[in-house]
């Protein structure tokens, strides 16, 4: 699951700061709904490093537009939802937030949302997204009603090349070479996979690359979208995969170790492998080991087709934008939606590192890194589809569920099981 980096690091606002929050109302009285002009209230879960390279993005923005002021406030990700739902039922909401697919559908739905269609029409047509991208912005009833802006490029096999040469391995680049690397460094002594299931999201890292190779990219919105159940034969045969996957070259411990314990215990060498997004390239030379070098001791190669006939898909997460309908300031917050959303902004963070940009108008050399160069052209364009976070994107109990089946799947292998515990919460198919 995405937003990775944050949920290890997610810090608590203090009482009187959450008071502030669900008292405020969007942004001030001055200016009218269509000047470029105001007090913007912008809610996001960036801290630390994130937080000053958000503001720097902010910082392009205020520039352009003097009259408009943007207020930043940070709120752990873990209590963004909550927030964001008492917030507009009160009809005091954020002129603009951070959210994911989930609850984007939910205020969607209530008709909360300012409709960003006409700036969408725009992207698409100028090439700075794909169609697939547009779907992830999408809200109930089909109107774009959020944008992009910070992405994510899941399915990445981590590793240290100088180690992979002394194993004798090259590059994997079919499963089948790669299930042999993970049996060759097994009989050498050495686990082939860090998971750091612990805390249950990176369970979800191994699930979605693997229901995008195996069932396609078709099956794998189809049961984000609930058209179809957990128990198509294409999803069975996926997560029988992944099941085989867990049962011969897990760990013992991965259930026990968290996400950072188990990247550094990969840096160091206990683990061959680890599969994770492209934030490894910044978290691991940061809470690991800062002589980490990105692209000499620390490399990616991206998890091979399943199936060749499979088409191509990649599986991404990220975090995108909503505008609220109620804002004071609606000029104001479309030119900041559509600024969050243009390759000017994202290259900002872009030339920061620990950041792939969604608009495809980012160039990749701007990139600090051979890694975040490498991943950013995989992020999807062209016919390539994109496979958001699937527990990101569904939510709620059903997403509660999955983390924790997924992790009975590590104990027991029960396909079966884990299908019917799947198909009891989720039964959007059934409907």
């Amino acid at each position: 699951m995405n937003i990775v980096l944050r949920r290890y690091r997610v810090r608590l606002v203090t009482a009187a700061v959450a008071t502030v929050l669900v008292a405020s109302a969007c942004g001030g009285d001055d200016g009218g709904s269509g000047d470029l002009a105001g007090e913007l209230r912008v809610v996001t879960n960036w801290t630390g490093s994130e937080g000053d390279a958000f503001q720097k993005v902010i910082d392009g923005f205020e520039k352009k537009n003097p009259d408009i002021h943007v207020k930043v406030e940070q709120v752990p990700f873990d209590q963004t939802q909550a927030l964001l739902t008492q917030q507009f039922a009160q009809g005091a909401p954020p002129d603009v937030s951070v959210a994911l697919p989930g609850i984007i559908r939910t205020l969607s739905g209530q008709h909360l949302l300012l409709d960003l269609d006409d700036t969408w029409d725009g992207w698409i047509a100028d090439g700075d997204y794909p169609e697939s991208l547009r779907q992830v912005a999408e809200g109930a009833e089909d109107a774009t009603e959020a944008v992009y802006f910070k992405g994510n490029v899941n399915g990445l096999i981590w590793y240290d090349p100088t180690k992979l040469a002394n194993w004798g391995i090259q590059v994997p680049t079919t499963w089948d070479d790669f299930l042999a690397a993970a049996g060759k460094v097994k009989a050498a002594g050495v686990e082939p996979f860090a998971v750091g299931g612990k805390d249950g999201w990176p369970l979800t890292q191994w699930a979605d690359p693997v229901l995008l190779r195996v069932a396609g990219p078709d099956a794998f919105h189809d049961l984000a979208d609930g058209k179809i159940g957990w128990d198509d034969d294409r999803v069975v045969q996926a997560f029988t995969v992944l099941s085989d996957l867990m049962r011969d070259y897990f760990p013992k411990n991965a259930l026990a170790a968290g996400f950072i314990d188990a990247t550094c215990a990969r840096a160091k060498g206990t683990y061959a492998f680890q599969n994770q997004g492209a934030f490894v390239n910044s978290i691991a030379p940061a809470e690991c080991d800062k002589n980490i070098k990105p692209g000499k001791t620390l490399a990616f190669f991206p998890m091979p087709a399943y199936d060749e006939q499979v088409p191509a898909a990649q599986a991404v997460s990220g975090d995108l934008f909503i505008g609220a309908k109620a804002t004071k300031h609606e000029a104001a917050t479309r030119a900041l939606l559509e600024y969050l959303g243009s390759a000017e902004a994202q290259t900002i963070w872009a030339k920061l590192g620990g950041y792939i940009a969604p608009n495809l108008k980012v160039p990749a050399d701007v990139y600090p890194t051979s890694n975040d160069q490498a991943a950013a052209k995989l992020w999807p364009k062209g016919d390539v589809e994109a496979g958001y976070d699937l527990d990101d994107w569904i939510g709620g109990e059903i997403q509660v569920t999955y983390t924790q089946a997924l992790g009975q799947l590590v104990r027991d292998h029960s396909v079966d099981k884990f299908v019917t515990t799947m198909n009891k919460v989720d039964t959007r198919a059934a409907k």
